[in-house]
């Protein structure tokens, strides 16, 4: 699967070359994961010197301008810093969780670069909105605490064999144990895939899944029932 965001969003711009700073906006706000921040520093250049900016005040008028251009609504706020003696223009943006965002189109980042959002992606982009989805992407390729329900288990149960001929012995058990520790390995809006310790992949269905925290070890709880 492919995956729209990037943990590492930094893009400088001059004050010059902000033509396409629309763009820029929307791409950052459909590509930012999760609990993370995207950065545009304006007035600063490629290779981190200040340029400045010769009117802060009407950089950020014009960040909002744009800003207001884009639908759904995204979440961003701007600040006036200094650096080496220059004033320059932070931006920073969320995920807001009602991705895709459109700008008369939708794009995301690519790297350094900002391209058109592929099929794949925009559906992942929608699927974002679901707020377990969201809260399992922010857990992607990290560790979390899978507690098998078993509670959830059905008890054993006894019954005639076929033809009513002997009898048989149902025993169920949870495919988890009580607790464990897996990895995130792959999310949607139907099922989400772990590795276990083992090295072993197991898919669950998204609704048989329930999200809590693991205080003791500081990471996502993930309950399956059966």
């Amino acid at each position: 699967m492919e995956y729209p965001w990037e943990d590492y969003l930094v893009e400088r711009k001059v004050e010059s070359d902000l033509k396409d700073l629309l763009k820029t906006l929307v791409a950052f706000a459909n590509s930012v994961k999760p609990g993370h921040i995207a950065t545009i520093l304006i007035g600063e250049c490629d290779d981190g010197t200040a340029a400045g900016c010769t009117n802060p005040d009407s950089i950020q008028k014009t960040v909002r301008k744009e800003a207001d251009k884009i639908y759904p609504p995204i979440i961003w706020r701007s600040t006036v810093y200094q650096k080496e003696d220059q004033y320059c223009v932070r931006v920073e943006v969320e995920h807001s969780g009602n991705t895709p965002h459109f700008g008369g189109g939708a794009w995301v980042r690519k790297g350094s670069s900002t391209v058109q959002a592929s099929e794949e992606m925009f559906q992942t982009l929608v699927e974002l909105r679901l707020e377990k989805v969201r809260e399992l992407c922010k857990w992607l390729n990290r560790e979390v605490t899978v507690h098998g329900d078993q509670a959830s288990v059905p008890p054993d149960r006894e019954g005639r064999g076929m033809f009513g001929v002997g009898n048989i012995h149902q025993s169920f058990s949870h495919r988890w144990r009580w607790e464990e520790i897996a990895s995130v390995v792959a999310i949607n809006r139907f099922w989400v895939t772990f590795q276990d310790s083992e090295g072993k992949k197991k898919s669950e269905p998204l609704a048989k899944l329930a999200l809590t925290y693991d205080d003791k070890n500081d990471r996502l709880k993930v309950i399956v029932s059966y």
